[in-house]
């Protein structure tokens, strides 16, 4: 399945292969060192306007989030079809209005993940013979393969890696002294550009995080930890794992192309897209929401445990106290209990209020394709009135020397 991505990444380093050491006289061990680095750039240019459609798509969808807010309100206890049509037709105006593509965000994606397969089992192949296990590298020629693994960076070949063994450093002609030393400052560089990134998009995404959601802000805060636990698995991979230096040099430069693209899209998207102090309203009174919820939980834990403090060093009261603590967390429990007892009836009856729209938007749907096909028979019949009734009776010409009437 990857040797199909292969082809069209092959395809592309080798043009630049070409056209740096035939058409410009570049020394073979140059060209292979920028082809790589070219090659980064050339896949990342080429997915760039649908990296922009995911940041477009991020900022639509903070820029109409305080109109669907309101729809919520305003139909959110709706149970008729009459109002569910109404809350439908409502949020497809606002996202029109917007612009707003609900597929834009996953294409970037589909088309990166395949390409940067790609990219990988290319430059670990190329780099590792023994990767390659008898596969063919795409369009590149065993010369060009050849060549490539023979070129070195400062001195370092671009297929050593630091887990070598002592067989496989002699053979290539270096040391892990050597390779360690240019491979530590890439992966120090490749851990510092990836967490910045991870960083700025977390302080960007804190601008415009759906803060009512649960599960967005969970996630958001678990991200935080994601950051050292890559940097860790990058230092790990790079110093233990199957990583030559040509795929060193991919980490840094598609990192620095990131960290590049983050910084102008940020801007951009920005002045493309100002927000408005509805927004900004908005976002403060979700934040503010979820920092109340927080500081009650926080009292209402402050409370109990001096509670339970004034029962230890009261114990006449510890009785008293264990049974207003017991009823105050059945009280807690029965209100989340008659609130989710709630949220399930407007929930099933919004859901047989969908079923019964659903129903008529079909039957609508069929009365006008029975409309429309009947029109098209009208029009037929239309069409063809005109030969019937000019068409005249054919007779045959009168004889030679038959007497005219």
């Amino acid at each position: 399945m990857l040797e199909m991505f292969v082809y069209p990444v092959s395809a592309v380093m080798k043009f630049w292969h070409w056209l740096l050491a035939e058409q410009f006289n570049i020394p073979a061990n140059a060209t292979w060192i920028a082809s790589v680095i070219l090659l980064v750039f050339t896949v990342r240019g080429i997915i760039l306007p649908f990296a922009w459609q995911t940041y477009k798509s991020a900022r639509t969808t903070y820029l109409m989030r305080p109109h669907l807010e309101a729809v919520k309100k305003q139909y959110g206890e709706s149970v008729t079809p009459e109002e569910l049509r109404a809350e439908d037709e409502e949020r497809k105006r606002i996202q029109k209005e917007h612009g707003y593509n609900p597929l834009a965000a996953c294409v970037p994606a589909l088309i990166q993940i395949p390409v940067f397969l790609g990219l990988y089992r290319l430059l670990l192949w190329m780099a590792v013979p023994d990767a390659a296990g008898g596969r063919s590298l795409g369009v590149l020629s065993e010369p060009e393969i050849e060549s490539f693994r023979s070129a070195v960076l400062f001195g370092v070949p671009l297929p050593a890696y630091v887990s070598m063994s002592d067989e496989q450093f002699e053979f290539l002609g270096t040391t892990q002294h050597d390779v360690r030393t240019l491979a530590i400052p890439l992966i120090a560089t490749a851990i510092v550009l990836t967490s910045t990134n991870l960083l700025v998009n977390q302080l960007r995404n804190r601008a415009t995080l759906e803060w009512e959601n649960t599960m967005t802000r969970q996630t958001y805060y678990m991200l935080y930890w994601l950051i050292p636990i890559v940097a860790g698995a990058l230092l790990t991979a790079g110093l233990t794992g199957l990583v030559p230096i040509a795929l060193l040099m991919y980490w840094v430069c598609n990192n620095l192309f990131t960290t590049l693209q983050t910084a102008a899209f940020s801007v951009l998207i920005v002045r493309r897209y100002p927000s408005e102090e509805i927004h900004h309203r908005s976002q403060a009174e979700a934040k503010a929401a979820v920092d109340t919820r927080k500081r009650e939980n926080k009292e209402r834990k402050l409370a109990l445990r001096r509670k339970r403090l004034t029962a230890i060093t009261r114990p006449q009261s510890f009785n008293e106290i264990r049974r207003e603590i017991k009823a105050e967390k059945q009280a807690r429990k029965d209100a989340k209990a008659a609130e989710k007892a709630d949220k399930k009836a407007l929930t099933k009856e919004r859901n047989q209020a969908r079923k019964e729209l659903n129903r008529q938007i079909m039957a609508e749907r069929k009365a006008a394709k029975e409309a429309k096909k009947a029109g098209k028979a009208g029009q037929a019949g239309k069409d063809e009135a005109p030969t019937i009734a000019g068409s005249t009776r054919w007779t045959p010409p009168a004889a030679p020397g038959s007497a005219k009437s």
